[in-house]
């Protein structure tokens, strides 16, 4: 797989069409902030990535569409489009637009309909790069098989300014979590030193492990039961003799004797206890005491209030008359009808009436009057209260009455309340029994559960005779010592210190070694920017003839980005390199590459973008576009999206 043309449109449908050629040396070269750096993650956002890496600004703004043209070793190509997150304020576009074979007519903006998701498209990579079924089964078995997929064929594709000239990691992503357990779990398979049709046997052998694990358990579970049964068989019993299921006299002798018995408690005809429920007539009860308690405390306020208002009267009544006796006793006061011209004092004639003597003669005449009406009035107060003494007592007894029945239903239901514990005791002790007697059954199952295990260990045995590790390690180490010679030979035609010592990657820490004289030293350990772009080129390119000369499912590219940095700083404008040291490296470089892919022509591809732009035919045959004197990446009259730059942030 290679990159025929990364395709750009803005918002109002332009296109911004890059071409590079297959099989060959393709370099960009321009200015600073030209939009060089932001190919790589182009190419990986089209290539089903999870997250979008392209940077924010001027990029992210003015385009609504990032398109790649591929093209494949069958002859087939594809176009794949991707929208542009911002444009929705995602994190990364979840869709995809994939069309097949479309030749060189580039579809319009209009034309792009998302016809795919992500997975879908990396599942078609997958496929279309030749990855087959695979799967890498952990032997610690502490982490999930890992099944090798596109996604992974791409960290030996790119190489980004930051990565390129980084001692610390030499692949792409090797920085983030999981990836370098990932790589180093994948890679076996990509170099080819994993026997493919051993993979299927791998994930068979990890299942049968599996089922063995729990066989013996259930074997150690079995045996657990077996050396308690015979204590928890007669705790049973003596349950079930407890609750009425069995009789008291019920005394097994033996284990045998015990299972009989647990027998019959499984197999017991289970009849719940019944009892007659009184919860409505409970309520109905409850419901007339209250209705008695505040008929009765009526009837007590009503008696209160006849007695309060007869002794009242009744001391009125005395009052008034003790007053009367004392006033007839002395002849002061007489009945008022005399003749109130004469003084009632000395009888004599009166000429005027004095008028409070009239009225003192009215008030006494009215309190007579009240006195007759008193009198009159108590028999009848005192046959009210007689009556309502009555009713408070009959009130009472009928309280009284219904208390007693309130107490007589909660016996009742204390009853019943005992009757259903009974009951759900009984449905316990029976379930209790009855999964006792399936793990006796087990414990029976005991030897067809060994005859299993032996099968399955003598099963795993004959597939791992079949699957030989050893020899696939081996086959692995056998790669790397050929990968290590190739970039011990090429190293020669770099500028790199320790030129005459052997090289070694290590894919167990995934850093490269130089074997000198004395020890070897570690990749971080060496020093100079320009000893780290060197073994990072020649790990990549060591890797990938390997890829090609055995037909591994790898995408036929490589992007490098700046990998002149270490010698021309960014800010260095000059658009052409004078003859110097540094020139002479970056040279030296630059060849090393040419020769590469030339030895490999057709096979692979390698895009490169730089500042330096060196005075050489083979140099300049490969150059594409300069980016320089105003051209860039994006065109300078594309506008963003509505008129005006959006800030988006990341979601």
């Amino acid at each position: 797989m290679q990159i025929q043309k990364i395709i750009l449109y803005s918002h109002s449908g332009e296109k911004r069409i890059l071409p590079f050629e297959l099989g060959k040396v393709n370099i960009i070269t321009g200015e600073s902030k030209s939009g060089k750096s932001a190919l790589i993650e182009i190419i990986n956002y089209c290539l089903a990535s999870k997250g979008c890496d392209i940077p924010e600004g001027i990029i992210r703004d003015t385009v609504s569409y990032f398109a790649i043209l591929l093209a494949f070793n069958d002859s087939e190509s594809a176009f794949i489009a991707r929208e542009n997150p911002n444009i929705k304020g995602i994190q990364a576009s979840t869709t995809v637009c994939l069309i097949r074979n479309i030749g060189e007519n580039l579809p319009d903006l209009e034309e792009i309909n998302s016809n795919l998701n992500v997975d879908a498209l990396k599942d078609y990579l997958t496929r279309k790069i030749g990855i087959s079924e695979n799967v890498h089964v952990p032997d610690s078995l502490t982490r999930e098989p890992l099944k090798a997929n596109f996604k992974h064929s791409r960290f030996y594709c790119y190489q980004p300014q930051y990565l390129v000239a980084d001692p610390y990691q030499l692949f792409y992503n090797q920085n983030k979590e999981f990836v370098p357990q990932s790589i180093k779990d994948t890679l076996p398979y990509f170099l080819g030193a994993v026997n493919e049709n051993s993979l299927a046997i791998e994930s068979e052998i990890a299942q049968l492990k599996k089922l063995l694990n729990r066989l013996v358990r259930e074997k150690r579970e079995s045996e657990k039961i077996k050396s308690e049964g015979i204590s928890q068989a007669f705790s049973l019993i003596d349950e079930a003799k407890e609750i009425g299921i069995l009789e008291k006299t019920a005394n097994p002798q033996s284990q045998k004797e015990a299972y009989t018995f647990l027998e019959y408690v499984s197999n017991w005809e289970y009849q719940p206890l019944t009892v007659k429920a009184e919860n409505s007539a409970l309520k109905d009860l409850i419901d007339k005491r209250g209705e008695l308690k505040t008929d009765l405390s009526k009837i007590s306020d009503n008696r209160k209030a006849a007695t309060d208002y007869l002794k009242n009267s009744f001391g009125y009544s005395t009052e008034a008359k003790q007053q009367e006796i004392r006033l007839e006793s002395i002849n002061l006061y007489k009945d008022s009808s005399q003749d109130n011209s004469l003084c009632p004092l000395c009888d004599n004639q009166l000429i005027n009436s004095i008028p409070s003597i009239d009225s003192i003669n009215q008030s006494l005449a009215d309190i007579r009057e009240d006195l007759k009406f008193t009198k009159a009035e108590s028999p009848r107060i005192q046959s009210y209260i007689d009556s309502v003494e009555t009713q408070y007592h009959s009130v009472e007894t009928e309280l009284k009455r219904v208390e007693k029945s309130i107490s007589a239903l909660y016996v009742e239901n204390e009853k019943a309340r005992t009757v259903r514990d009974l009951n759900l005791r009984r449905g316990k002790i029976i379930g209790r029994v009855s999964l006792f007697l399936e793990s006796i059954v087990i414990e029976q199952e005991t030897e067809s559960i060994d005859s299993k295990i032996e099968n399955l260990k003598s099963k795993i045995i004959e597939l791992e005779k079949t699957v030989d590790s050893d020899n696939e390690r081996e086959l692995l180490l056998s790669i790397l010592n050929k990968i290590n010679l190739q970039m011990s030979k090429w190293v020669e035609g770099l500028d790199v210190e320790y030129e005459n010592n052997p090289i070694r990657f290590d894919i167990n820490k995934l850093t490269m070694y130089i074997d000198s004289d004395t020890k070897p030293i570690a990749l971080p350990q060496i020093g100079s920017g320009a000893n780290w772009v060197a073994y990072h080129l020649l790990i990549v390119f060591a890797l990938h003839k390997h890829f090609i000369q055995n037909n591994r499912p790898v995408p036929n590219f490589v992007i490098i980005d700046q990998p002149t940095q270490v010698y021309y700083p960014p800010e260095k404008n000059d658009n052409v390199v004078e003859v110097s040291a540094d020139e002479i490296a970056v040279n030296k470089m630059f060849d090393f590459m040419f020769n590469v892919v030339e030895s490999l022509t057709p096979k692979l591809q390698v895009i490169i973008t730089d500042h330096a732009y060196l005075k050489n035919d083979r140099f300049e045959k490969s150059v594409r576009e300069i980016w320089r004197d105003g051209l860039k990446l994006i065109p300078n009259d594309w506008g963003p999206l509505n008129g005006k730059s959006t800030v988006y942030n990341n979601v």
